[in-house]
């Protein structure tokens, strides 16, 4: 699934963009072109998107993200049982956090991502994206109901 993020903030100087983070950015960060000649003030919205089910894919050892601390940690766990250590990042996306589970080592990617979600002998487990906002992933709880 494909998300945007809206980022909102004024042109404050010469290429220089204030997010209402208070984070400044350069426009040579964001574009080789030539920074445009915009007035000073002027309100900018950057919109930045990227594919939710990339997080699943071993890039960079991410094989699973989750809204819930809760089933990071016990994925990660259920990994250590295996002998296949992670650890878990947060990151904010937005106005949302996310947990990523992060494989430490290379040769244990594949086996992670077909535990947690790819072959039918692991946790059977779906994106939490694949739910409404705001409700549980329920093939996560499935899970746990089971053992």
């Amino acid at each position: 699934m494909v998300k945007i993020l809206k980022l909102k903030g004024i042109y404050s100087d010469i290429g220089k963009i204030e997010l209402e983070t208070m984070k400044t950015i350069e426009w040579k960060e964001l574009s080789e072109e030539k920074a445009p000649e915009l007035p000073f003030g002027t309100i900018l919205e950057l919109n930045i998107s990227f594919d939710e089910n990339d997080f699943l894919l071993g890039k960079n050892g991410i094989v699973w993200a989750t809204y819930d601390l809760r089933q990071a940690e016990i994925i990660q766990n259920t990994l250590l049982a295996q002998n296949i250590y992670s650890e878990i990042k947060r990151i904010h996306l937005g106005n949302e956090e996310v947990f990523l589970l992060k494989i430490a080592n290379e040769s244990d990617i594949v086996d992670s991502i077909d535990f947690i979600w790819r072959n039918n002998t692991g946790l059977r487990l779906k994106p939490d994206w694949i739910y409404p906002n705001g409700e549980s992933n329920k093939s996560f709880e499935l899970w746990l109901s089971e053992q």
